[in-house]
This record gives structure tokens, sequence and C-alpha cells, in this order.
């Protein structure tokens, strides 16, 4: 086994199992099924963080505005 396919593969109890990894965090995920789920929470996290954002922005907005 070569160290590239090293970052697809689990090994438990000496059993080595097929992994999906996601390219964001790096995280290894069996079965690799899971993969689309890790990466809409990855998805609804930054639209959460975007949000949260816009709302800092438009407040810094309304205070310089208030100055």
């Amino acid at each position: 086994m070569n160290h590239r396919d090293d970052s697809k593969i689990i090994s438990i109890d000496r059993k080595f199992l097929r992994a999906a990894q996601c390219k964001k965090c790096g995280a290894k995920l069996y079965p690799t099924s899971l993969l689309d789920r890790h990466l809409s929470r990855h998805r609804a996290r930054q639209r959460w963080f975007n949000a949260e954002l816009r709302k800092l922005q438009f407040t810094f907005s309304h205070m310089r505005d208030i100055a």
C-alpha cells in the first residue's frame, strides 16, 4: 500500500476499510455514502457563517452612519 492510497483507507483492528476523504477538512468517512451528508454540513455551516457576517456588517455600517 503506498502513501497515496493511505489517505483513503481507515484501519480498525487490522481491517482496512475503503473510505472517502473530505477535501475541505481531511476527515475520512466510512461508508463513503456519508460524504454527501458531511459536505452538506460544511455548506450549512458556511451559510450560517455568511449570515452572521452579514448581520455584523449591517450593524457596523449602521453604527458608522449614526456616528
